[in-house]
């Protein structure tokens, strides 16, 4: 049987789910422009917000690789510090397109709850986990949203998007295969 997965409140997911919406928000307002038509605000506004989501990523992430759970099994501290890694890369990879479209990124977000916020350190692991999936989940579908945005606009951000999106997609087989692992090791309870 299952072990159902205590998920507490957590300020991490809620500010992925507020950096996603915030951009759902700027697209909504946007005039429809043609296809190839470039709007640099909103694609740098669009780009700041996705590199909030990688910085609470790396955060929650190195957080949990030296956690007691992450320093107990070697596989859950490696795989998180991998996972931080990933989202690291990322981090760079869109701070530098920020600085190409001519602005400067931002790495001190404003709003986030997250980094003052409890990240678990003491709450059930495969809670944590499981709000990990579901962040992961939104991160992905934001940059779904995000690569519908700009395909036919800016094919490198594009590209570069969904060079990120098969990497998130990843990450949210690694969160089920990681709540599969600790369901694995959870005693029966009938």
């Amino acid at each position: 049987m299952k072990r159902a997965h205590f998920v507490p409140d957590n300020n991490f997911l809620d500010d992925v789910r507020s950096i996603r919406t915030k951009a759902q928000e700027y697209l909504l307002c946007q005039t429809f422009l043609n296809e190839g038509d470039r709007d640099p605000q909103l694609a740098i506004n669009l780009l700041q917000g996705a590199l909030a989501a990688e910085i609470l990523c790396i955060w929650r992430y190195t957080m949990i690789s030296v956690s007691l759970a992450g320093l107990e099994n070697p596989r859950i501290g490696k795989e998180f510090q991998e996972q931080a890694n990933v989202e690291s890369k990322h981090m760079r990879m869109i701070a530098e397109r920020i600085v190409q479209l001519g602005s400067i990124p931002d790495f001190s977000p404003t709003g986030l709850s997250s980094r003052y916020g409890e990240y678990g350190s003491q709450a059930d692991f495969s809670g944590l986990v499981a709000q990990n999936l579901i962040a992961e989940q939104e991160v992905a579908q934001h940059y779904r949203d995000l690569v519908g945005y700009f395909a036919g606009r800016d094919r490198i951000t594009c590209d570069m998007l969904v060079d990120i999106l098969e990497d998130e997609t990843d990450h949210i087989t690694d969160m089920q295969d990681l709540l599969a692992l600790r369901d694995d090791q959870a005693p029966n309870r009938t």
